[in-house]
């Protein structure tokens, strides 16, 4: 029993690494190989926004003016709803990026790759959702007089639908509806202008659909206006390469 209990102590002590310091840097020798042991830093969680202008603020008083947030200061636009801002690498925690601060646009209502609502659905969704186009304008023009017609007669050939809406007796209108219209929901941002999109509309007697026509075109647009607002409120800052604005 005794032997049993020194060989697996012998075992452990054999299996436990060896640790070295070389020139400033920690090993760990096993069986394996040798492997450096890197120190993690203590990494605080960037500030959490939800404004591109508050951001704004914050690098304008805050982190062009300490000395611990390494120049230049980079912004950059990974997604249509957030922004982040990081330093340099500091040499002190391994090279490595401190983000500071990142802004999430949390308040905007978005809008789905294909959405379907009802008529009165739809054209409370278009006031409210949207930002003005002239096609928003057409689409509510067209779901009013679907609504208003006593009798809905549709005519869908693939390509166009045709909608036939009877008033009262004799009153008959016949239109081809336009299948790509021009909209643009809000999904970024809100102090910037919300990116264009094209949607191919579907009408049934059940309601409209929508169904997002650009390949996700939008999310690359929104992302250029976001930059070019920045860099318009950032102008001095970029102009003297203190801030750095990059998709």
């Amino acid at each position: 029993m005794d032997m049993t209990r020194e060989a697996m102590e012998k075992i452990e002590q054999l299996t436990q690494p060896i640790i070295k310091e070389v020139s400033g840097h920690t090993y760990a020798i096993t069986a394996g190989g040798i492997t450096e042991i890197k120190p993690v830093p203590d990494m605080p969680d960037p500030l959490a926004l939800t404004s591109l202008d508050a951001l704004v603020k914050l690098v304008r008083t805050e982190a062009l003016h300490i000395a611990k947030y390494i120049h230049p200061i980079y912004i950059t636009v990974p997604d249509p709803t957030l922004v982040k801002c990081f330093g340099q690498p500091d040499p002190n925690l391994g090279e490595t990026r401190l983000t500071y601060y990142h802004a999430k646009a949390t308040d905007v209502p978005g809008w789905e790759k294909e959405t379907t609502l009802s008529f009165e659905a739809a054209m409370i969704a278009l006031r409210t959702r949207f930002e003005h186009t002239t096609d928003t304008d057409y689409a509510l023009k067209l779901l009013s007089e679907i609504t208003t017609g006593a009798k809905v007669t549709f005519n869908d050939n693939g390509i166009a639908t045709t909608v036939v809406t009877q008033k009262g007796i004799a009153l008959q209108g016949n239109e081809s509806i336009r299948p790509i219209i021009t909209l643009k929901p809000f999904r970024t941002f809100q102090e910037v202008e919300q990116p264009a999109s094209e949607f191919l509309i579907r009408i049934t007697d059940r309601g409209i659909k929508f169904i997002e026509a650009d390949g996700g075109m939008w999310r690359l647009a929104a992302r250029k206006i976001i930059k070019a607002w920045l860099e318009n409120a950032l102008a001095v800052e970029v102009e003297n390469g203190s801030v750095v604005v990059a998709l």
